[in-house]
């Protein structure tokens, strides 16, 4: 029931295989005449670094607690906020992770980021002069590159997107958009 009103309720974005389901997220990016051909969360490897970085200090704090038994109590008390800081920095992380999306629709190239300051940053297609990607030796082990855009002389925020997942399959999707059968 609840999914026949949220259809009746505005344009579905048409989301690529494999790309997220998360509709109701992408779909506030969306111009009414707008259709979704990509819309993907940023690859998983962007929150390596916070969780190494957690999973070392909680491990390091651990030994610090074991090694520096009840005597000392700066170390007791200490370890503590700090154990608890570096588990919210590492939340934050992923829950910023868990809200950037690339978009790509017919018309624009849409990259919202942020979590509690939201930043969307956006490259009409037609814009676009140039599209290049790169994958690092890491990214083509776990399967993410970064996208490199060039825009008529200009300047612009959308200038390089990291991590973007299943980069062959983007990369084809975006040149499909771009040259495609149904391009003006």
């Amino acid at each position: 029931m609840r999914r026949a009103a949220s259809a009746a309720s505005g344009p579905e974005p048409a989301p690529a295989d494999g790309s997220t389901t998360e509709t109701h997220a992408i779909r506030r990016y969306l111009l009414p005449s707008e259709t979704c051909a990509i819309a993907v969360r940023r690859h998983w490897a962007i929150i390596i670094g916070p969780l190494a970085v957690t999973v070392f200090g909680v491990a390091f704090l651990a030994l610090l607690l074991w090694y520096f038994t009840p005597a000392n109590l700066i170390v007791k008390y200490g370890v503590w906020p700090v154990g608890t800081g570096l588990l919210l920095w590492c939340s934050g992380h992923i829950l910023t992770w868990r809200n950037d999306y690339f978009i790509v629709t017919d018309k624009r190239i849409i990259l919202a980021t942020g979590l509690i300051g939201r930043r969307v940053n956006m490259l009409p297609l037609t814009q676009v002069t140039d599209m290049s990607y790169r994958r690092s030796p890491g990214g083509r082990l776990l399967g993410h590159g970064t996208f490199v855009m060039e825009s008529a002389g200009q300047d612009q925020p959308l200038r390089e997107v990291e991590f973007v997942p299943r980069p062959d399959a983007v990369y084809l999707k975006v040149c499909d958009q771009l040259f495609g059968p149904n391009v003006d």
